[in-house]
């Protein structure tokens, strides 16, 4: 809930926990008498049978004075979840408010006949537990309303009537989870993560512009429309711009980026062949499609596993990189298609020129020779990965997962040593489990973080915050700290995290396994995944190995999202490899296997790598001038892509080629040569024998 003052968040808080449970007993005819005995001898005093002591509370004169009252045990069958509104009513003279209340159909029936059985007995109204009031029914109520007196302030019968509207809850209610962050932090990331955005989408407009010229001018209007309906989309549902949504948002700019270049990069090779502009338009958008359907569905089919599976978080990468697959195969494929045809039909389109990567048009790299170097390297790469794991520990998960309090404070001043404060939270009681510094955004200013584990706050709101900002601005008033963040997060939640985005990650490999095996063959899915392990392996540990001496880079739910869209993105990447290995199959028969894999790696190299650098031109830009998490989830980006890339050349190529059996081209060359050693082979036997003779 955005703009909330302090005392705004203390109400909420008790709103939160409130349960509402609203019921209705019935007060024991005899009451009066009963109250006498009672209190003649309260130690042998037994109430009527069915009948329990209640405490009311009433003012008079000025005066709280708390009645004794005798309820029924059991409840009469109408509760809170029969009200249809509720609200709060003054007094005749407007010095107390009650709460006035209407039923639904069937409760306004229950109220009707609890109080035409039982005229001239009391209803006690009671709410968590709590007697409220307890009016005489002097005639039938059939009006479906009631009220609840208590001598209330116009704030707590207001607060009150909300939560009875709402309906009671059947449980109690725990805070165990709370995330904070106060407006100057929350303006200074959304301004350095929108210059950033800018910044990185400028250099992408410019790049594509200035490679692909006129086509380029038609992608990036494509790009912004795919942007518009998107954010559009996300408005109409009334959606809430969050850290993995704005990941879900830079994986669905790339995607659609990418599709654009997969159709141009097609365009230019039918232009190669020899065709006029409107046929190799055509070609071009017809072969492009198949493998821009893949790909697109791939991800689309993870989104809908990480939103069905996944939490809070998880859930907003899902929904937003959803929206933006559905914008970006709009755009990419039918509004550039219509700009195209238009320019051609009125003839103010001749020609298409393009520049070109002489290091990937026409290229021959043998990419298969490079297979056991490239294993060793991802062999490495993996080790050390599990090793900063595995050498981080617990210290590896953020309060995410971990559970804890993390507060942040600007220092507007001189940054007090980590071990003083690590010192002085020791001698308040609360031992922290880490104290370090951070880039806090555009502003150029540091956040001093303190995380305290979770067996030091049993309850979210348990932890005392206000005297441990007093203590450490007393001992260093020159570093002028200002709290700006908290966040407190309980066990169950931070394993309910945990959980869920395993089982989300797990799933949507599973998904891509039987996607790309119905669409291509087993190999190819398990080659895929593999691929996806790798990466999501390698990026999450060389991200941590960065933190292992500062203790900083811990696994959060924002680095969970940078490796959902490493997921993403990678699987995009290698799609659009097998396709082309799928095509080069049909088309090449007289290829060997290997021979068909080169090529096709080839084929598509020059689109890998213009992706691969139009996605990091923006990530890149929020490594440098983003801070906090948005600098947490650059990092992880900038590796996965990289690290991405490389494996869709060198893992899942090798793969493939490993597992697949060869095709008649191979097995034809293969007893060819061995037809020949053979005839070798037997004149050579035949001519040591003329010899010999």
């Amino acid at each position: 809930m955005p703009t909330l003052s302090e005392g705004a968040k203390s109400d909420i808080r008790e709103v939160l926990k409130q349960q509402a449970n609203l019921q209705f007993y019935l007060v024991d005819p005899n009451n009066d008498a009963k109250v006498a005995e009672y209190r003649a001898s309260p130690s042998s005093f037994r109430p009527s049978p069915g009948f329990r002591y209640a405490e009311l509370e009433s003012e008079r004169d000025g005066e709280v004075i708390t009645d004794v009252i005798f309820i029924k045990k059991t409840p009469e069958a109408l509760d809170g979840g029969e009200v249809s509104r509720a609200q709060p009513s003054p007094s005749q003279f407007g010095n107390w408010w009650s709460i006035s209340l209407e039923f639904k159909g069937r409760g306004a029936r229950q109220f009707a006949r609890i109080t035409t059985d039982n005229v001239n007995q009391r209803l006690a109204i009671v709410m968590d537990g709590k007697v409220y009031s307890a009016p005489n029914i002097n005639e039938p109520i059939t009006g479906g309303q009631a009220e609840i007196t208590g001598n209330f302030g116009f704030e707590e019968a207001r607060r009150l009537a909300g939560v009875i509207e709402s309906g009671n809850l059947p449980v109690n209610i725990q805070i165990d989870s709370e995330f904070g962050t106060d407006p100057t932090l929350g303006a200074d990331s959304i301004r350095s993560g929108i210059w950033a955005g800018l910044a990185g989408l400028a250099m992408v407009v410019v790049f594509m512009i200035g490679y692909y010229r006129l086509a380029g001018v038609i992608a990036v209007l494509a790009l912004l429309m795919n942007t518009a309906l998107t954010l559009g989309t996300m408005t109409l549902l009334r959606a809430t711009i969050t850290m993995p949504g704005i990941a879900g948002m830079i994986l669905t700019i790339g995607m659609a980026v990418d599709a654009n270049v997969l159709i141009f990069e097609r365009i230019r090779e039918e232009l190669r062949n020899g065709k006029t502009i409107g046929n190799a338009i055509e070609a071009g958008y017809a072969r492009a499609f198949v493998t821009i359907f893949d790909s697109n569905i791939t991800t689309l089919l993870t989104a809908i596993i990480l939103y069905n599976a996944g939490t809070g978080s998880v859930r907003g990468f899902a929904v937003t990189l959803g929206i933006g697959i559905v914008a970006s195969m709009f755009t990419a494929i039918f509004v550039t298609r219509v700009i195209f045809d238009t320019m051609l039909s009125r003839g103010t389109m001749k020609t298409l020129r393009m520049n070109a990567l002489r290091w990937f048009t026409d290229c021959n790299y043998d990419i298969l020779a490079w297979t056991k170097p490239a294993i060793t390297i991802s062999v490495i790469l993996c080790v050390v990965a599990l090793i900063a794991g595995i050498g981080r520990g617990r210290s590896a998960l953020s309060i995410d997962f971990s559970g804890g309090t993390e507060v942040g404070y600007e220092v507007l001043g001189t940054e007090p040593p980590v071990a003083a404060v690590r010192d002085a939270l020791v001698g308040l009681g609360h031992p922290a489990a880490r104290v370090g510094y951070k880039f806090s955004g555009a502003a150029g200013l540091r956040m001093l973080e303190i995380v305290l584990p979770r067996t030091a706050t049993d309850a979210t709101d348990s932890l005392d915050l206000g005297a441990i900002e007093e203590t450490l601005t007393q001992k260093y008033p020159e570093a002028k700290l200002k709290q700006v963040q908290t966040n407190s997060v309980g066990n169950l939640v931070g394993a309910q995290f945990q959980t869920r985005a395993f089982l989300a990650t797990l799933l949507s490999f599973l998904g891509i396994v039987l996607y790309v095996s119905f669409r291509f063959e087993l190999a190819y899915g398990i080659a895929a995944v593999v691929a996806l392990v790798h990466d999501v392996l390698v990026a999450g540990g060389l991200y941590l190995l960065f933190g292992w001496f500062t203790g900083g880079r811990q696994i959060s739910l924002t680095v969970v999202a940078a490796l959902l869209t490493i997921i993403g993105y990678s699987i995009n990447d290698t799609i659009v490899t097998f396709d082309r290995v799928r095509e080069s199959l049909a088309l090449q028969r007289e290829k060997t296997y290997k021979e068909i894999i080169n090529l096709s790696i080839n084929q598509t190299l020059s689109r890998t790598f213009l992706t691969s650098f139009t996605t990091l031109m923006p990530v890149v830009t929020l490594l440098i001038f983003g801070g906090g998490t948005i600098n947490d989830f650059a990092l992880v980006m900038t590796i996965g892509v990289i690290v991405g890339t490389y494996s869709t050349v060198f893992v899942a190529s090798a793969i493939i080629q490993a597992w697949h059996k060869p095709n008649r081209a191979h097995r034809d060359e293969v007893v060819g040569k061995a037809r020949v050693a053979a005839v070798v082979e037997t004149e050579v036997s035949a001519a040591k024998a003329a010899k010999s003779a």
